[in-house]
């Protein structure tokens, strides 16, 4: 049991668990056990051993039961706005040693969300092992909206994010935002919707649609260019997964945006593309921590991602 008494001057330094700084950082940015787990890729349990382990090192709690969550201690809340320090000086610091090597060597990990690990990382991966076949890159899975997080924490070396102008990705301190490439929005159905090849947003307002959820950038960003349009969608179903709403509308269940990138993640006829008379797009980006210096590995990495994504070729 980590003690909760007494005066912390008294007890003996011990090493903080780098694990557990992250966790309450992850915590204390997502607010549940639950949703930090899922930001960090582990189960809750993990979660909760790590804070544990963490408290032990420190000598006192830095979360207390509240309902059925938790919340930060007193002790946790003063440690949070010094861990991202903490941790940044961890990665500045493993960071220098490896680019003190020059060498374009060694593993790079890469959090991108699941549009762009099926259209693009296959190519990213070839080219790497052609032009630096002792790089090794690493892909980790991750919600759009958790990329941010996950570069500044150094969780991940580089994120690949979408930025919305109605929804933009946050901007964290500790972390550089690169534009990649804008794609454009256009509508897909079912080729028996029989819509035209042009239209306006408007001109579907009556039709039912598959849309990503509310909470997440993705979704605020259709809602809101279906309200800047003069409706509201009417949600057939609400999916985040682009695979599964590109079904869903080639079943004919209803209507979506999509963009090239997404649109190549399912070739074939059984969808039909109506060009948008109204402006709706987004912005491949890539994040990137701002800390230097940094290892050739991850300069080699950005450079390829960046050429990569410029030069895919995707058919709108």
């Amino acid at each position: 049991m980590s003690p909760t008494t007494g005066d912390l001057r008294d007890l003996p330094p011990r090493d903080l668990p780098w694990s557990g700084l992250r966790a309450l950082v992850a915590l204390a940015e997502h607010g549940t056990m639950t949703s930090a787990a899922a930001s960090l890729g582990f189960t809750t349990g993990a979660v909760s051993h790590q804070l544990s382990a963490l408290s032990r090192a420190l000598g006192t709690e830095v979360v207390r039961a509240h309902g059925r969550g938790v919340v930060l201690t007193d002790a946790g809340e003063a440690l949070t706005e010094r861990a991202d320090a903490l941790i940044a000086a961890q990665r500045h610091a493993v960071d220098a040693a490896r680019a003190a090597t020059g060498d374009a060597a060694g593993t790079v990990r890469l959090g991108a969300f699941a549009t762009v690990a099926a259209s693009l990382l296959p190519r990213l991966v070839a080219e790497l092992a052609h032009q630096y076949p002792h790089v090794t890159l690493e892909g980790f899975e991750l919600t759009v909206d958790d990329v941010s997080a996950a570069v500044r924490r150094g969780d991940v070396d580089l994120g690949l994010g979408l930025d919305y102008p109605r929804a933009p990705i946050p901007r964290l301190a500790g972390t550089v935002l690169r534009p990649l490439r804008t794609e454009r929005f256009a509508l897909v159905s079912s080729p028996t919707t029989d819509l035209p090849d042009r239209l306006h947003l408007a001109d579907v307002a009556h039709l039912s649609w598959i849309l990503p959820p509310a909470g997440t950038h993705y979704g605020a960003a259709v809602r809101g260019a279906c309200r800047a349009a003069g409706f509201e969608p009417r949600a057939a179903h609400e999916v985040n997964d682009t695979s599964t709403t590109l079904a869903l509308v080639a079943q004919g269940l209803g209507v979506a945006l999509a963009t090239p990138v997404m649109r190549g993640l399912r070739p074939g006829t059984d969808l039909f593309t109506s060009t948008l008379r109204d402006v709706v797009e987004r912005e491949i980006v890539l994040l990137e921590p701002s800390s230097a210096p940094r290892r050739t590995a991850v300069d080699v990495v950005a450079h390829v991602i960046e050429r990569v994504v410029h030069t895919t070729h995707v058919t709108p």
